[in-house]
C-alpha cells in the first residue's frame, strides 16, 4: 500500500507542478468563470454547466493535493513510529 501511495503521491506532484497542466486548468477554470459572468439572465443551463465544470476542475485538484497529503502523513507517522521503536530498544 505505502509504494502505491507513493507512486500515486508522486504522479499527483508531478501534475501539479507540471506547466502545461497547471495552465490548461486555469483557462478552462477562467473560461467557465467568465461564461458563468457574461452568461444572460435567463440561461441558467449555461450557468449551471459553467459551475459544474468549475467545481469538477476544484474536485481534480482536491484529489490530487489529497494523495500528497495521504502519503506525507502516512510518512510522518511511519518515521515517528521507527523513532518510537529506536528509542525502546
Amino acid at each position: 500500500m505505502t509504494n502505491d501511495m507513493r507512486i500515486k503521491a508522486q504522479q499527483a506532484k508531478d501534475l501539479l507542478n507540471n506547466k502545461a497542466f497547471v495552465e490548461a486548468m486555469g483557462r478552462v477554470r477562467e473560461t467557465q468563470i467568465d461564461t458563468f459572468l457574461s452568461s444572460a439572465k435567463n440561461d441558467v443551463e449555461m450557468r449551471e454547466r459553467a459551475h459544474s465544470i468549475v467545481l469538477a476542475l476544484s474536485a481534480i485538484e482536491h484529489e490530487l493535493a489529497t494523495a500528497i497529503t495521504d502519503f506525507e502523513m502516512l510518512e510522518r507517522r511511519n518515521s515517528k513510529q521507527k523513532g518510537l521503536a529506536s528509542h525502546g530498544k
